[in-house]
């Protein structure tokens, strides 16, 4: 039931801001000049409508593999989609993660998470944000994390080549900790629910990119959620290599750490690299030399 309630104050969070940037953008669209499409007063509001879509979306996928055999054989792989979307005054943002491991004929590490994320933009530099977390990672201690939070962030530095923008709110979390007992490899060989807890939480976040060269950017963010039950930190460091115009060569780091994690679960702090081939559809009004940057938990769009 509460895994219910949760997934229906985030729909409802995105419905509401859904209908609010609808009716922007339905205003916009008149017989002045169009903010989205440059269009002159003289265009069509046909033809306004049909361009304004092109502006405003801009999406990243990456992915990494690995695989070796002989001796004893392992296989990782990793893969993350993200999503943004501004309408208006607002950016909807979204993402998609899952990361896998085995040795040998073991399960090693599995993860999978999801955001969604509501941006309304109050000046050029606040805003306020609704956001809902789903993560799913039992080699962590925790079967589930989800959470919904909502906030005021501000943008410390907005240049061409820097980004710099911080977030601090309040939400709620719902987790479900495991007794772990594991094997030599690290796979776990038996799990025993514990009661689920609920708790307010307090969350921070941090994003941090900067274009070093033409060619290279530096990228982390950072979050934080403070529970009576337990502090969860997650960090995502990412050095990335243009190869062409859409293509990057990936190289990151994350962490994430537990405080407080269940009885089996001795490793407080899980640290994961990657090598990643990522692939982008940048747009130049999603980018920081526009103003309007979308940053999502964990990724930052170019």
């Amino acid at each position: 039931m509460m895994k219910k309630s949760i997934a229906a104050v985030a729909a409802a969070l995105m419905f509401h801001g859904l209908t609010y940037a609808a009716d922007s953008g339905s205003a916009a669209t008149g017989p002045t000049e169009s903010a989205a499409t440059g269009s002159a007063a003289t265009d069509t509001g046909a033809a306004a409508s049909q361009a304004a879509p092109a502006g405003t979306w801009a999406a990243q996928g990456q992915a990494g593999l690995i695989m070796t055999s002989g001796n004893s054989t392992t296989k990782s792989g990793n893969a993350s989609l993200n999503v943004a979307h501004v309408m208006g005054l607002w950016t909807l943002s979204g993402g998609l993660g899952a990361l896998y491991a085995s040795s040998g004929q073991y399960t090693t590490q599995q993860d999978t998470n999801a955001n969604l994320q509501a941006d309304l933009s109050l000046s050029p530099r606040t805003f306020w944000f609704s956001t809902a977390r789903y993560d799913r990672n039992p080699f962590s201690g925790f079967d589930y994390q989800e959470s919904v939070a909502t906030g005021g962030g501000f943008k410390f530095v907005e240049t061409p080549a820097t980004l710099l923008a911080g977030e601090l709110g309040i939400g709620y979390r719902r987790e479900e900790p495991m007794i772990l007992t594991t094997g030599s490899v690290g796979n776990i060989t038996s799990s025993t629910a514990q009661p689920v807890q609920n708790n307010a939480v307090l969350q921070a976040g941090l994003s941090y990119s900067h274009s070093i060269t033409r060619l290279a950017k530096v990228v982390n963010t950072l979050l934080i959620q403070y529970g009576s039950s337990d502090t969860t930190t997650t960090d995502n460091l990412s050095l990335q290599v243009k190869v062409d115009a859409s293509l990057s060569l990936a190289v990151g780091m994350q962490l994430v750490s537990n405080t407080s994690p269940p009885p089996g679960s001795a490793r407080h702090t899980d640290t994961v690299m990657t090598v990643n081939l990522v692939y982008a559809l940048t747009n130049p009004k999603l980018s920081a030399t526009a103003g309007t940057p979308a940053t999502v938990s964990g990724f930052a769009l170019p």
